[in-house]
């Protein structure tokens, strides 16, 4: 094939414009936007520089999960950096106190001294919360990226999607939000920090960026490329604990090694209770604390594993017991852990293909529970459609969170399918894919497709297309032996993780196929080798 066709053609998919395919293809830092662009941010800025200069005590409120930790990190880079000591940082427990702030945590930052709360990647839903610190004393700035219909009265919420901005784009994660806080604050009063310096926290919104599903365009494409730049060289002693753990190579670590790898060890500290140890490790200095964090996080997330794989197989086997399932599935227990039916839901929508709602019951007794998305459905106006069933839900178009009276929980999935009826969707229609032929898949192709990562939600990677693949072998492999590898002609590999032969209808195993796959190298045993990852196959 013609490997200039296929980068126009890349381009083209991408939206990108002829005379811009330079600034897609090689991302300036320089076209960052300047940060006092966001609603609130002067405000924002001028409050924590008199919070530092007057020695206030800050407290830093955070999500629990791999945007808000890594956005608190970057928080304690600049103070670290600044030499100020006077913060602490407040993460709270995913199925004790849940998203956002609450009520018990802002009556402890009160009884600890707390003059001034700063939020990472929540606060704009909670109104009520907002009011409660005012009432004590604390000013709140909120940096958030959520979308909610009711603004807090805050001293400042910096939140690009908020009613009223004119930030130029959207769709920033919250530790992109926390960062640009950091640069306002640095271009006022440099608090004896070297200029640049703050760069060396693009590790950790590289990974909240690569890790919330943001759309990789615009600045994100930005925050992504840098991101993984400086997680290669990165100096954090638990980042380097992590990696080993892993077996991964800093040099040629991907946004893939980050999604499968990384998040997950992230996200397992506070979906088992943790969240705070995912934060020390990312923010220690201390390379023998780091290690111990980073076996505990591994223990932890092996854990969370079985604990999953137990509540998916539970929630197969009920819904394979109902009869003609609903355009919405709404599933649930209240012996499930609430951190965990997100990874529930996951696994359901794609066996089930449509959106899916997963509850659990809270330690306090409320029924929480996660949704995702399928096919382009936005998940956030479906359940504004639907609002009066809910106590209370927020997210984003592809995943949300949500909680409902026990009393509304039987007709739930029925008013959620009414609602998704009347709802139009970006659908997402199966790729045709690229048609090539095995002596395509070289180095020259690989080079070609390189350029458009880091790869993502936005950013998909191209699909290919091969007719007629001779199939040569097929074999399982991994521990488990629940990888699926085929040996196709030219010596090419084509692997699918969490498959076997009969996933593809390979048994007994035919001569020939047209396989669906994207372009990958691998670096297992740091021997780099490029691959199949399999989409699809066609007999």
């Amino acid at each position: 094939m013609s490997y200039p066709d296929l980068l126009e053609t890349l381009l083209k998919q991408r939206g990108v414009e002829p005379g811009e395919s330079e600034a897609y293809l090689k991302p300036d830092y320089g076209k960052l936007y300047d940060p006092l662009l966001l609603p609130d941010m002067e405000k924002a800025r001028d409050r924590v520089i008199e919070a530092i200069k007057n020695s206030e005590k800050i407290t830093i409120f955070s999500d629990y999960d791999a945007d808000g930790i890594p956005g608190a990190v970057v928080l304690s880079d600049f103070f670290s950096r600044a030499g100020y000591k006077n913060v602490s940082f407040y993460i709270p427990h995913r199925h004790d106190e849940g998203f956002g702030l609450n009520t018990s945590a802002v009556a402890e930052c009160a009884e600890k001294g707390t003059n001034l709360i700063v939020t990472v990647d929540c606060g704009t839903a909670d109104a009520a919360e907002v009011k409660r610190a005012n009432e004590l004393g604390m000013d709140v700035i909120v940096t958030d990226h959520h979308e909610a219909s009711l603004m807090p009265e805050a001293y400042a919420v910096v939140n690009p999607k908020r009613a009223g901005s004119k930030y130029p784009f959207k769709e920033l994660c919250g530790a992109a939000i926390a960062f640009k806080l950091v640069q306002a604050i640095l271009a006022k009063e440099n608090f004896g920090i070297k200029e640049g310096m703050e760069k060396w926290s693009l590790d950790m919104v590289g990974i909240a960026t690569l890790s919330d599903m943001v759309p990789l365009v615009g600045e994100n494409r930005i925050f992504a490329r840098f991101g993984l730049d400086v997680l290669r060289k990165s100096p954090r002693p638990g980042l380097a604990a992590l990696l080993n753990n892993l077996n991964l190579d800093r040099k040629t670590l991907s946004e893939d090694d980050i999604a499968f790898m990384i998040t997950p060890r992230i996200n397992a500290a506070s979906r088992m209770g943790v969240s705070y140890d995912a934060f020390k490790l990312l923010s220690t200095t201390d390379a023998a604390e780091a290690q111990i964090l980073a076996d505990h996080l591994e223990k932890i997330n092996n854990e969370r594993k079985g604990v999953v794989a137990s509540m998916v197989k539970e929630a197969k086997k009920h819904l394979k017991s109902r009869e003609n399932l609903p355009a919405v599935l709404v599933i649930g227990s209240p012996e499930w852990k609430p951190s965990l039916v997100g990874l529930v839901a996951n696994a359901l929508v794609e066996e089930y293909e449509r959106p899916v709602f997963v509850w659990a019951r809270d330690g306090e007794g409320m029924l929480k529970g996660s949704c995702r998305s399928y096919n382009g459905y936005d998940l956030f106006q479906l359940m504004e459609r639907a609002a009066p069933n809910f106590i209370e839900f927020g997210g984003h178009a592809g995943a949300g969170g949500f909680s409902v009276e026990l009393e509304k929980l039987p007709k739930l999935e029925e008013k959620l399918s009414e609602a998704l009826a009347g709802l139009s969707c970006d659908e997402i229609s199966e790729k045709s894919g690229f048609p090539i032929s095995l002596s395509d898949v070289s180095e020259n192709l690989w080079q070609t497709v390189a350029q458009f990562a880091p790869f993502g939600t936005g950013n998909e990677k191209p699909v290919f297309k091969i007719k007629n693949a001779p199939i040569k072998s097929v074999r399982q492999f991994g521990k488990e032996a629940n990888h699926l590898e085929l040996g196709l002609g030219n010596g090419v590999k084509a692997i699918s993780f969490f498959s076997s032969p009969s996933t593809y209808n390979l048994e007994p195993s035919p001569s020939s196929c047209t396989l669906y796959g994207t372009l990958e190298k691998s670096y297992f045993r740091s021997r780099p080798e490029l691959r199949l990852r399999i989409v699809n196959i066609e007999l």
